[in-house]
């Protein structure tokens, strides 16, 4: 059974990432996660290599080969990976690779974080779809707590997204290639998604705000879950309201947005319409007057202001502590209507809109308990 194991770890890498050449597996260590530090010593960045931790199969025995995450410094990632190279009889394969965490203060350097992403943009190993995260301490402790979760294969983060993300709305997976087109069709504005190790375990949720290629601020579960409504992608949240003395939790399972503009009185508005299909649950719901249309809409209602104030307070942040739109709506603007954002972006439009948040709730089932 212990090499029936071995090839399905092998075949699992293989899936998720396709061919590569002829050099046999066993002379090359595939580095699933990578995390990048700003160096305070010699050398520009400190580089974190997880790799997978695949079995050699003999005819007699099994040996696992306990590979350890291994951390390396150098001016750029290349150099980095090839100073990785002397540490190990393997050679450093990127091909792999999927996911890439970035720490705090290599995203304060505006220089270093432009020259990484370069390089990642362009290293032909390395694929656009790779997962992007960002973290207030160092991505180094975070690679260590990834493999630590799990030290087979290292697809932790990759499962997570695959399996979770979708059912707890407070994060979402964002590519390499997704980052760079939001970065530059937002003025150098993005926000990743956060991981954070507490206690030697990984939480995935809430956000870095990215602003002018530049580290801005850590954005909270709930500031990221109301990030997430505003651009329609908040599937899985779960909204917690009071009717009749009773908390009522409604699941999220389909979220829309829809954002317009226009002019009025020399000033932008932008309406923004959120709708939402959700399923109300609780064992208070058993109550038999839930079942008339009016209690219904009693508890839409309840949940539409909920929802209302989740976003605009969302929305103030951009607008009144950031004042930089990290949203990227200029971009939506653009593609609108020219000639708007051409007269008003980018020069403190996110101050100066004036927002209309509308929301729209309808609850399809609900979830009564026996």
């Amino acid at each position: 059974m212990k090499w029936l194991k071995g090839c399905m770890i092998f075949l699992s890498v293989c899936l998720l990432c396709g061919c590569w050449d002829n050099r046999e597996m066993e002379d090359r260590s595939y580095i699933i996660t990578m995390g990048i530090d700003k160096n305070r010593q010699s050398g520009r960045y400190v580089v974190t290599l997880a790799p997978a931790q695949l079995s050699a199969v003999s005819s007699e025995e099994e040996t696992q080969t306990e590979e350890k995450a291994v951390s390396v410094a150098g001016d750029s990632i290349a150099s980095a990976i090839r100073q990785a190279d002397t540490y190990s009889s393997k050679q450093v394969y990127l091909g792999q690779l999927k996911t890439v965490v970035l720490g705090k203060e290599v995203l304060q350097d505006e220089s270093l974080f432009k020259s990484l992403l370069d390089e990642l943009e362009r290293n032909q190993d390395i694929s656009g779809k790779i997962i992007l995260l960002g973290t207030e301490g160092t991505a180094a402790e975070c690679v260590n707590a990834i493999l630590e979760a799990d030290a087979s294969t290292g697809l932790f983060i990759w499962d997570f997204y695959k399996n979770t993300a979708q059912d707890v709305a407070v994060t979402t997976k964002l590519d390499l290639e997704t980052f760079l087109r939001e970065l530059r069709s937002g003025e150098g504005n993005s926000i990743l998604p956060k991981i954070t190790v507490e206690e030697n375990k990984i939480k995935l949720g809430g956000g870095i705000a990215i602003a002018q290629y530049r580290f801005l601020d850590s954005l909270s579960d709930e500031e990221e879950q109301g990030v997430l409504l505003l651009k329609g992608q908040g599937k899985g949240a779960v909204i917690d309201g009071i009717w009749e003395n009773n908390t009522i939790p409604m699941w999220i399972y389909k979220n829309k947005s829809k954002l317009d503009f226009w002019e009025q009185n020399n000033q932008l508005v932008c309406r923004i319409h959120v709708s939402i299909a959700g399923s109300a649950e609780g064992s208070s719901l058993e109550s038999k007057s839930l079942f008339q249309k009016n209690s219904i809409q009693e508890l839409e209602n309840i949940f539409e202001s909920i929802i209302k104030s989740e976003i605009e307070n969302t929305i103030a942040l951009a607008q009144k502590k950031y004042k930089t739109d990290i949203y990227n709506m200029a971009y939506e603007l653009k593609k609108q209507n020219r000639t708007l954002y051409e007269k008003y972006a980018p020069q403190k439009m996110i101050e100066n809109m004036v927002f209309e948040v509308s929301v729209d709730v309808e609850i399809r089932t609900i979830g009564v308990v026996d």
